[in-house]
């Protein structure tokens, strides 16, 4: 009898304990839920929170600015700003805007920056003001692309060089290439790889990319399918990597690139959505005649 009695007790005292384990066990999960149902919310606010605007700053700040320097750097060319905890540095656009300058002024078209301008772009027909609100517009795109293509001598240099100007004010890297001229170059480099990549690279990887009389070829021929494969790496590799901007003047429209090549015609026409300008052939809108 005393045996079962103390057998009695130590089942008593193994569901008391076993009592108390889960309770602590249920008290231990209920405790973990409240931390992760906290982190949850953390990081959701976390998510949710505005990303904070990098403040990029002059590197001595309080250093005295000298006449013609730039009151952004105060004359030392590069910004810095920390974030998260580290030191950065990149350039002011003082800096990009001199460098563009340079690269420019090797193609030719430096002087026309300054005197191809929204300001003087000369507007006595509706179709002008048209063109130029779309491409005031156009500067606060992201990643869209702009075309103007048909009537000679229409200002259609004009306004893409003007756009061009106001990117390059902007501390955008920049290159303009005139067709003709570049595609040459492309071609007899073709066999050399080095070389190749040393010229075609900065057309393909450059913020803002403007070409100048795009497909022009002696006496309106068809592009050469050397050509058209060289314009289709170019076109593509802008085409598949957003944010890159580029700009575009023709004689052509984008339906006679079309027709040259639809792969090429199509992207164009895709990017440049909304900023498809084309010039009707008119008698009487090639400015140039009336000098």
């Amino acid at each position: 009898m005393e045996q079962i009695t103390e057998v009695m007790e130590q089942m008593d005292h193994l569901r008391k304990h076993n009592s108390n384990m889960e309770m602590c066990y249920k008290n231990d999960i209920e405790k973990i839920k409240e931390r992760m149902q906290k982190m949850l919310k953390e990081r959701k606010a976390e998510t949710n929170k505005e990303p904070q605007e990098i403040q990029w700053r002059a590197i001595h700040p309080y250093k005295a600015i000298k006449e013609g320097e730039c009151p952004i750097c105060r004359g030392e060319r590069h910004l810095i700003a920390f974030i998260n905890g580290n030191l950065y540095s990149k350039r002011c656009s003082c800096f990009e805007k001199e460098i563009a300058m340079q690269q420019l002024q090797k193609t030719g078209i430096a002087e026309s920056i300054e005197k191809y301008t929204f300001e003087s772009f000369q507007i006595t027909e509706q179709w002008q003001q048209k063109l130029k609100q779309k491409a005031l517009k156009f500067l606060k795109e992201k990643s869209k692309w702009f075309f103007v293509g048909g009537q000679v001598g229409c200002g259609k240099t004009h306004i893409c060089t003007a756009i061009l100007g106001e990117f390059i004010n902007q501390g955008k890297s920049v290159k303009y290439i005139l067709w003709a001229n570049e595609i040459v170059k492309l071609k007899a480099n073709k066999m050399d790889d080095e070389n190749y990549q040393r010229l075609i690279n900065p057309l393909l990887t450059t913020q803002v990319l403007y070409i100048d009389d795009f497909f022009k070829t002696e006496k309106g021929k068809r592009p050469s399918e050397a050509d058209i494969r060289t314009a289709f790496e170019i076109i593509n590799y802008r085409y598949v990597n957003k944010g890159l901007i580029t700009i575009i003047s023709s004689e052509k429209t984008v339906d006679d690139l079309i027709e040259i090549d639809e792969a090429i015609g199509s992207r164009i026409h895709e990017k440049a959505k909304g900023y498809n300008n084309i010039i009707l052939w008119e008698e009487g809108r090639n400015w140039r005649l009336r000098k």
